[in-house]
């Protein structure tokens, strides 16, 4: 994650019972950092710096905790000490029960892809409006310009992607089709149920056969045979665009709502979206909807 600035492990939060598990100076699980953060020169001094929640914190005859120094704590790390002491004061120590390790994004139910996925579009959209080389296409909402920015930088969510950023998934299989990785190229362009709908784009377009083998063929170079206008072909890299956008969106929904996949209904929905988005953004161009659905290609000499 370290390319997106996402710390990972910041999301994660150690739950102490009986504290066995639980490194004391070394994992954050009280006050708002890592003991050996809050108290350098204290655990300069620890004879053990693996010891255990437990161990440390386990009372001496005296009723004091169980300290094990290298030597005796010098004036100036008093302060520390007592900071440490006052800090351990409050905490709870549950000896019935295990040490745990918190999704910090959903503490009610885990981790979860979903949620992770969550972060990293919230730092990719602040990426991408920052960024001074990014696409754009004045036609499509600017979701539909971030998804596009994201699947050309291989920066989308997806199963091979997460694996090599050290995410441990359950399989890395493409979750529509299962005949290969989920890379980005397989999902939006090779996957069975993908070529399905740009089948059925291409013929609603007549654009020939989808022969496309690359994101970057697909999403960014104006490769076509056919003759287009500026705006037409504006408009026909849209369709692309929402063609790729809604692709993933099912992935997503079969993913994380266990929904069938509808090849058909799919392209009803990119019809309906892509006319309302792009006629919208291109008012006074006296587009009509029957022709949209039923010979949308004139609209690529459109002036």
């Amino acid at each position: 994650m370290e390319n997106l600035q996402v710390d990972f492990k910041s999301f994660f939060v150690n739950s102490v019972g009986n504290g066995s598990k639980t490194l004391f100076w070394k994992e954050h699980w009280i006050g708002n950092d890592k003991l050996c953060n809050l108290f350098p020169r204290l655990f300069k001094l620890e004879l053990d710096p693996d010891v255990s929640v437990r161990e440390r914190m386990t009372l001496n005859a005296e009723g004091l905790f169980n300290w094990k120094w290298s030597r005796a704590i010098p004036r100036r790390a008093v302060r520390e000490l007592e900071a440490l002491v006052n800090i351990l004061s409050s905490a709870k120590i549950d000896n019935g029960s295990v040490d745990k390790v918190l999704w910090s994004l959903d503490l009610n139910h885990g981790f979860s892809v979903k949620g992770l996925s969550k972060v990293i579009d919230d730092q990719l959209l602040f990426e991408f409006s920052s960024h001074q080389e990014t696409i754009r296409n004045t036609v499509v909402p600017k979701k539909v310009e971030l998804f596009a920015w994201r699947a050309i930088k291989k920066k989308l969510p997806i199963r091979v992607e997460l694996d090599n950023r050290g995410i441990d998934l359950h399989s890395t299989r493409c979750p529509l089709c299962d005949d290969s990785l989920e890379s980005v190229d397989h999902t939006l362009i090779f996957c069975s149920h993908a070529r399905e709908i740009w089948e059925r784009i291409f013929k609603w377009w007549n654009m020939g056969s989808f022969n496309y083998y690359t994101i970057n063929e697909l999403l960014v170079e104006n490769n076509h045979s056919v003759p287009m206008s500026s705006i037409g072909n504006s408009i026909w890299l849209a369709i692309k665009w929402i063609g790729a956008y809604f692709i993933w969106k099912n992935r997503n929904n079969k993913v994380f709502r266990n929904k069938a996949w509808n090849g058909p209904v799919a392209l009803n929905e990119i019809q309906a979206i892509s006319y309302d988005w792009i006629a919208n953004r291109l008012k006074g161009k006296n587009m009509d909807w029957l022709t949209w659905i039923s010979n949308p290609a004139v609209y690529l000499n459109l002036v």
